[in-house]
């Protein structure tokens, strides 16, 4: 029997008077979700020793990259001429180059220049090719026909060759190579994220946000977008390595920051002339190796993570 109602009193849900708690709303599914994700991640990162020893490595490489002028034994410009050359010994652990400098100080300094390159560039790239894909795939007709075509003109070329034109257009620097790597690589994401929201649009809940008089703009950024995300991001956390190789082959040709900057690939062009002293291009060589093979198996972990056909196995 349904209990009489006290004057002055609301009436008391009658999930809650059975002892049952009423259902989350928005909110509270939101942040739902967000746990779910987080543990998936957690997960992820720690179920394969392989991925947890990445993430410890990427991990290593940001603290190093945050201390390090706490952390290198020598500034990265100084130079000593009378030492000029010397190979790896308890003074310079990793020998220093054509100027005294030291090496090891260096590729530390050096995370400082390509993480953060890396890491906006494949932010710009994705946020461009989040915008041009989504405004493509939820309008359709004549604006989807031709932003499109513009992405599959940039997507003929080759993502390593247009960078190269860009900066040999716009000049060598750091802010230009991120610019550059940032244009030739938001026509995959645009490619991506517009077949994800051309699936997502078709949805009951976009279709019930229509109904209730919900603005276009408002249920593309607040309903659709966020809903196709997760394929977008996980492909720009496998491409942080991609764009710091990259970055490193345009300073390698003379295309990055000036050459007294301390960066690893030309670092690694400076050691191609000078293959008696091994040191000079094996350390940065090392460093690039390690930190892009670490970001690319966290990738794989994040992918298999948000994959709902990996995440259960």
């Amino acid at each position: 029997m349904r209990p009489a109602l006290t004057p002055g009193r609301a009436e008391v849900p009658t999930d809650s008077v059975r002892g049952v708690r009423p259902m989350p709303g928005a909110a509270g599914r939101t942040r739902t979700g967000r746990r779910r994700l987080a543990g998936y991640l957690v997960r992820a990162l720690t179920a394969s020793p392989l991925t947890a020893a990445a993430a410890l490595m990427v991990a290593a490489w940001l603290l190093l990259a945050a201390g390090a002028p706490l952390v290198a034994p020598y500034a990265p410009l100084q130079q000593d001429i009378v030492h000029r050359l010397t190979p790896p010994s308890w003074t310079h652990w990793a020998g220093t180059d054509t100027v005294g400098r030291d090496v090891l100080s260096r590729v530390i300094y050096g995370a400082r220049i390509s993480i953060p390159v890396g890491v906006i560039s494949v932010s710009l790239a994705v946020v461009l090719g989040t915008l041009v894909g989504g405004f493509a795939g939820f309008l359709g007709g004549p604006a989807d026909e031709a932003l499109m075509r513009a992405t599959d003109i940039m997507l003929a070329f080759p993502t390593v060759i247009m960078a190269m034109v860009i900066t040999a257009a716009l000049g060598p620097g750091v802010r230009d190579a991120v610019i550059a790597i940032m244009i030739a690589w938001w026509p995959s994401y645009a490619r991506l994220t517009r077949g994800t929201v051309l699936s997502v649009r078709e949805r009951e809940y976009i279709d019930a946000a229509r109904s209730l008089g919900v603005s276009p703009a408002r249920v593309l950024f607040r309903h659709v977008l966020p809903n196709a995300m997760s394929p977008t991001l996980v492909l720009g956390t496998l491409d942080v390595g991609q764009a710091i190789l990259v970055f490193a082959s345009l300073s390698f040709l003379g295309l990055g920051p000036p050459p007294e900057l301390p960066e690893w690939g030309s670092m690694i062009a400076t050691g191609r002339n000078y293959l008696h002293q091994w040191w000079l291009g094996t350390f940065p060589g090392l460093a690039l190796l390690t930190l892009v093979v670490a970001l690319n198996l966290v990738g794989d972990g994040i992918r298999d993570a948000v994959d709902p056909r990996l995440r259960d196995r």
